[in-house]
């Protein structure tokens, strides 16, 4: 594996609309570091290397990724969505790149009137639109029902339960999870 970090620091740099001497004020370290670290004359410390990864809001690891063409765009066509059925209910995958940093689908809620609520958490976060039906999202702290038009974003590492608990067979909603967990 051969990686050109000065090259992707500098195209990172760039894209980001920073200046040598802005990067090097924001991370704390000097212009001239940078430059070098940018032409390959030096390899910086890992600190030094952690400080400006930090500055440019990336990770270190993205770093150490070889390229690879990324779509900027993808689309997929109804009735092409990959599809799963778990816990009585329907997901839609609607964003099928796992390299994205938002995992977005569709799912629709089966009514399940004697089915128990188990809490359940995990790292990152979800938000959910509220397409058609009643939504019960249940959490350590506090139980909200939803309707049409009502969103809810909240951390899922707060333990919580979705559950149809409307009149209707199904509740229909968009929702949006990071990271990607599919």
């Amino acid at each position: 594996m051969n990686i050109d970090f000065g090259a992707k620091f500098k195209k990172c740099r760039k894209d980001k609309g920073l200046s040598i001497a802005m990067l090097a004020e924001k991370a704390g370290v000097s212009p001239g570091m940078i430059s070098q670290i940018e032409r390959n004359t030096t390899v910086p410390s890992i600190y030094v290397f952690w400080k400006l990864c930090n500055a440019l809001g990336e990770s270190v690891a993205s770093f150490f990724e070889e390229d690879k063409q990324k779509n900027k765009v993808t689309l997929v066509r109804a009735g092409e969505h990959r599809t799963v059925s778990g816990a009585g209910n329907e997901y839609a995958l609607l964003t099928p790149d796992p390299d994205r940093r938002i995992e977005m689908y569709k799912v629709v809620f089966h009514r399940q009137p004697d089915q128990k609520p188990v809490l359940a958490s995990h790292e990152g976060a979800e938000c959910g639109y509220i397409i058609s039906g009643t939504l019960r999202v249940i959490t350590e702290e506090k139980e909200y029902v939803l309707r049409p038009g009502d969103s809810i974003y909240f951390e899922s590492t707060i333990l919580h339960y979705l559950q149809n608990a409307g009149d209707e067979e199904e509740c229909v909603a968009v929702w949006g999870e990071v990271p990607f967990t599919w």
